[in-house]
């Protein structure tokens, strides 16, 4: 079943080499209880270490099933080392972390069996060892005896063909010691046990088959066979495949476990990240404020049309655009400065403004109180100008329909005065009308504007102006919105009929959003050299954890883990410390908005309200979920990178070496 021939493994020691066994030739058969015997360096534990598939890098040949393993690749080791040979390690070399089953579990999982199978043969196999109910104890709540049966228990559960045990007894007394050897021989009866040892009273009484080792040779072997096998078949398993979650459980295990560096070390990376935070907060909420400031003077589907040598557009030129199918509406622009007198003998200045053709347009973002004009003398007014009227003071969200109902059919003379004649009759009379709605907001309470139907608009600016006013700008809405048609239209516009059309508040906020993203550019990127550093904290953090987790990635190695298995470990520890300094990052900076934005707002967004009338209004941080979405991948993704380069190095420690690490 398994031979060697002409085996020879050698070491490099300084410019010579040592040969920790030389030029050894046996076979090892189903039922027998072999004994390897020696004194310290005489070759046992190489020889071991090498039949067991942890030391490949020898002369000669070992043959598995006739099969020669000369040219098995490292993955051909793992599916050896997990499904064909079971280890019994002297110093039991369990993982701490991981409850007795699944220490003895572990195994199958990487052979990509079900977790609930696993755990249902672990406990079979622990029954059979006397230990099923400490299943659920971790390994430093058992006794020694108890820690190596578990160990045997773990070698057995693949149902391997080949049990090596490397000095089982070593750590045990004599009374432990002989019911584990007991146990030993019982299970060879139908495979091949091999184990190391120093104790030749031990060995004399219990083995079938003894042999000695001295300087790296066997001196002698009591029941020597040369008859080889011959190939007869290929070996033939499944390939080992630890799951995503049992990678992720030996992650998070190791994560709590030393859960303070792990926060410590996540809060201080999460600095770099909560700068990121509120610097992107920062840019948009003052593109936002400053957007939706530009919005409540210009709308955003509001298009400006005029000459391309800004002369008079005609009102035929008007009618003409308005039968196009890609216009709404249409008309000129028009806006007056005007004064008005109540008839409760209050004067005011004012802007006559014409009521939009699209209701909506007037009452987006405000309250309506009243209703629209259907007749030619009706008007509405803004919360300011009502307020004036009756000469309030205040104005809150509270008094709103308590003022409309003050002011609601009141009638207010408008006029206009022409302050360079004043040799002339100089005051205008644009005429009566009365006030059948008001609406109100925030910022309209420090408004002053009048909403008259748009032809009552033309008469007035017509007198104010008189007849030979030109009419250069015209306002339009379009029934498109895709980009692509609007282009067209502007064309069509341009060589058709010589106008130019021009959305402003586009104009305007895409200016303002340029200068704003190439400010997180460049503050982005200064922002980048502390996540340089968070990169290698992390780097950092993951190796120190490589380091003090050696013999466990040893031990993962000699039960059948590929290295993309102990890469898998720590890159997603990796991950796991991103996703936390990610989380910390989020949850510091929507504290420190809350606050900064409470302090703005109290010490600089109010004053400025005050002064502007109404018109500075700003939310100087705006959380965006998409933002913290984005960086959250991010630090996950970056972590996962730094830690690429530490975990590979794990993957390719030596497992013998690793092992023997205390």
């Amino acid at each position: 079943m398994l031979s060697v021939k002409k085996l020879t493994r050698k070491y490099k020691n300084g410019s010579a080499y040592i040969k920790a066994i030389e030029d050894i030739t046996t076979n090892f058969n189903v039922g027998e209880f072999v004994f390897v015997l020696g004194a310290s360096g005489s070759g046992k534990s190489t020889l071991l270490n090498v039949l067991c598939g942890l030391d490949t890098k020898i002369e000669g040949s070992v043959v598995v099933d006739g099969i020669d393993t000369a040219n098995f690749s490292k993955k051909d080791w793992a599916i050896y080392r997990n499904h064909y040979v079971g280890f019994v390690f002297q110093e039991y070399n369990l993982i701490e972390h991981l409850k007795v089953w699944e220490n003895v579990a572990l195994p199958l999982q990487f052979q990509g069996i079900s977790k609930s199978i696993a755990k249902e043969r672990a406990l079979k196999e622990l029954e059979r060892v006397g230990l099923g109910k400490f299943s659920d104890k971790k390994p430093n709540q058992i006794s020694g005896g108890q820690a190596q049966r578990v160990a045997i228990a773990r070698a057995l559960i693949t149902n391997p063909k080949v049990i090596m045990a490397d000095e089982p007894t070593g750590a045990l007394d004599t009374e432990l010691g002989d019911k584990v050897i007991e146990y030993l021989k019982e299970v060879s009866k139908d495979r091949v046990v091999v184990v190391v040892t120093h104790d030749e009273e031990l060995a004399n009484k219990y083995a079938t088959r003894l042999i000695n080792l001295e300087d790296g040779k066997v001196i002698s072997d009591s029941n020597f066979d040369s008859n080889y096998i011959e190939e007869t078949k290929e070996i033939s398993f499944d390939r080992p495949k630890m799951s995503l979650g049992m990678m992720f459980k030996f992650a998070r295990n190791n994560i709590f476990s030393r859960m303070f560096r792990s926060i410590a070390t996540s809060t201080v990376v999460s600095i770099g990240y909560i700068s990121i935070f509120l610097l992107t907060f920062m840019i948009f909420g003052i593109n936002s404020s400053l957007s939706d400031t530009v919005s409540s003077f210009v709308p955003e589907d509001q298009y400006q049309i005029y000459g391309t040598e800004n002369v008079e557009i005609p009102e035929s030129k008007l009618d003409e655009l308005q039968d196009m199918s890609e216009v709404t509406d249409i008309r000129y622009a028009v806006s007056e400065n005007a004064q008005f007198t109540s008839r409760v003998g209050t004067t005011q200045q004012i802007t006559l403004n014409s009521v939009p053709y699209d209701e909506a347009l007037l009452t987006q973002n405000v309250e309506l109180f009243g209703r629209f004009p259907d007749a030619a003398n009706e008007i509405i007014i803004d919360v300011g100008t009502a307020a004036r009227i009756r000469d309030l003071n205040t104005v809150d969200e509270d008094s709103y329909e308590y003022i409309y109902n003050l002011i609601k059919n009141n009638e207010i003379d408008v006029f206009y005065i022409n302050y360079s004649e004043f040799d002339t009759e100089n005051k205008l009379d644009l005429g009566t009308f009365k006030v059948v709605g008001m609406i109100a907001s925030e910022t309209l309470a420090f408004s002053n504007s009048i909403y008259m139907d748009y032809d009552e608009l033309l008469t007035a600016s017509e007198t104010i102006h008189g007849e030979a006013t030109y009419r250069e700008v015209a306002i339009a809405y379009l029934s498109i919105d895709k980009e692509a048609d609007i282009s067209d239209f502007k064309i069509t516009l341009r060589d058709d009929h010589e106008l130019v059309l021009e959305n402003f508040f586009s104009s305007i906020t895409s200016s303002i959003e340029d200068f704003m993203f190439t400010a997180l550019k460049i503050f982005i990127g200064v922002a980048s050299v502390s996540l340089i550093v968070s990169g290698i904290l992390i780097g950092l953090v993951v190796y120190t954890s490589i380091i003090e987790r050696i013999k466990e990635i040893g031990i993962l190695t000699a039960v059948g883990a590929k290295q993309s298995n102990i890469i898998g470990i720590f890159v997603i520890e990796s991950a796991i410390l991103g996703l936390m300094s990610s989380l910390i990052a989020v949850l510091f900076s929507l504290i420190l908005t809350r606050g900064i934005n409470g302090l703005f707002n109290s010490f600089i967004e109010k004053p400025l309200s005050l002064l502007s009338s109404g018109l500075f209004e700003m939310t100087l941080l705006t959380p965006k979920l998409w933002i913290i979405g984005i960086v959250i991948g991010f630090s996950i993704i970056y972590a996962m990178i730094v830690g690429l380069l530490p975990a590979f190095k794990a993957s390719r420690l030596n497992a013998i070496k690793a092992l023997r690490r205390e």
